[in-house]
């Protein structure tokens, strides 16, 4: 696999090197073409404290907007035997002015009598890099306070921390999502350890066209195999993909940069990816798998799904692994005053695999679909268009999936060049520019860094 990555190279290599050198694309252009987050659902305005709180329907996604040092106030009635996970969306505008592991939100959720059952503290995780902060604050039959199991109106709260750089209000999205109870209670234990297994080797082949979507609410379903999108700097692309009962999921993202060249260097962590669970909650953060010389990219990889995982003691990542159904990829380009050497559209290629073998999970009272839960047939359907996947991936496997030669054509012209000489001699200005950076680099230190 690192031989490949190494030799891996051609159309979209060629046109990341020309955005990068093309004259007209400024760092304000790219700044300002970055696509914020859109939140979709019925629009709510939540209180300064628990009386006259809104309340949240399960089902139901909602929109409201958080400011600096700001605590908004919510209700969800819960009975004595589900589970619920109410989740929040902190969105702060692409090029927002953000200070790593202090700006973020925290969503709480507590018991009639004040209890907390749950909590959640999303942050960003490098400066200067704005994008959309997710997780849920759950509550769980068999575990927590007592009052935590009773029937009746719960508060959910979610804050923002003051005195923040950025002093525009964060739009919101909110969703409650209550899974039905199990017949027998809870079954299977938690895999111990199984979060830090190694990864599945990513699969290889021609990237096939998916354009991502600007948030949870319209991601496109993907299946095992290789995909491409394009990304502005600045920006968040989400993905769905169906991870069943007994199946994990991995997936790196990558730029395409020659490899051979050292100045891949200076495109090194300039990728973040986060995978979610199907009710919002953070499943795992990527973390950066390139070595010198190779095509920069990140990776993450989770522990399969159990139910039992709910109860894990091994951390949040193998907890969030308790649920089977549309599992969720996120994918950001670093803005330009974080990596100005990615400045323009640029192609970024997802490596997606779902393996281990599906298998039969708990029996549930009532129908888990209907409340976001677990896989329909057309979930199975559009996770079984690829051409690549193989046995091994039993949701992944496809009979079709052609590339459009239309989109093979628009890679050579992301920077608006329309001649061979002009495009390599934008790939000349690139590898001039990144080694003199490099250079600089070596004499100065590294860029700032996921």
């Amino acid at each position: 696999m690192k031989d490949r990555r190494k030799v891996r190279a051609g159309f979209v290599a060629a046109a990341l090197c020309a955005v990068a050198a093309a004259p007209g694309t400024s760092l304000a252009d790219s700044a300002d073409g970055a696509r914020a987050y859109e939140t979709r659902g019925t629009r709510i305005s939540g209180s300064d404290g628990e009386a006259g709180a809104p309340s949240l329907a399960p089902g139901g996604t909602y929109v409201d907007s958080v400011g600096p040092g700001e605590k908004r106030y919510y209700g969800v009635s819960l009975d004595t035997t589900s589970a619920a996970y109410v989740s929040a969306v902190a969105a702060p505008r692409p090029g927002a002015q953000v200070t790593s592991y202090r700006d973020g939100v925290k969503v709480t959720l507590e018991s009639p009598d004040g209890a907390v059952c749950g909590t959640a503290s999303p942050k960003i995780e490098t400066s200067g890099v704005a994008y959309p902060l997710a997780d849920y604050a759950s509550r769980q039959i068999d575990s927590g306070p007592a009052s935590c199991h009773q029937a009746g109106r719960y508060v959910v709260t979610v804050e923002r921390q003051d005195g923040a750089p950025d002093p525009e209000r964060w739009p919101l999205e909110l969703r409650l999502m209550v899974e039905p109870p199990v017949k027998g209670g809870a079954t299977g234990a938690a895999p111990e350890g199984s979060s830090s297994s190694p990864p599945p080797e990513a699969p290889d082949g021609t990237p096939l066209p998916r354009r991502g979507g600007r948030g949870f609410t319209d991601a496109p379903t993907l299946g095992t195999g290789v995909w491409r999108d394009d990304v502005t700097p600045g920006e968040t692309h989400f993905y769905r993909v169906p991870v069943d009962w007994g199946q994990r999921l991995s997936a790196v993202a990558e730029l395409s940069a020659d490899g051979k060249d050292q100045s891949t260097r200076l495109l090194d962590r300039a990728l973040a990816l986060h995978a979610y669970n199907p009710a919002r909650g953070l499943a795992k953060r990527g973390t950066p798998a390139a070595q010198d010389g190779e095509s920069p990219r990140t990776q993450v990889a989770t522990a399969p799904v159990a139910y039992g995982n709910r109860y894990a003691n091994t951390g949040s990542t193998v907890r969030a692994m308790s649920v089977s159904g549309g599992y969720f990829l996120a994918v950001t380009v670093n803005p330009p005053q974080v990596a100005p050497h990615l400045n323009g559209e640029v192609p970024v290629v997802l490596r997606v695999r779902v393996a281990g073998e599906a298998r039969g999970g708990p029996t549930y009272d009532e129908d888990p679909v209907k409340a976001g839960f677990g896989l329909t047939a057309a979930d199975r359907r559009a996770a079984k268009r690829h051409p690549i996947a193989t046995d091994g991936d039993p949701i992944g496997r496809s009979a079709s999936g052609v590339t459009d030669s239309k989109d093979v054509l628009r890679a050579v012209g992301y920077a608006g060049i329309g001649t061979g000489t002009a495009l390599v001699l934008g790939l000349g200005v690139w590898t001039l520019t990144a080694r003199r950076r490099a250079s600089a680099r070596q004499r100065y230190g590294p860029p700032s860094a996921w």
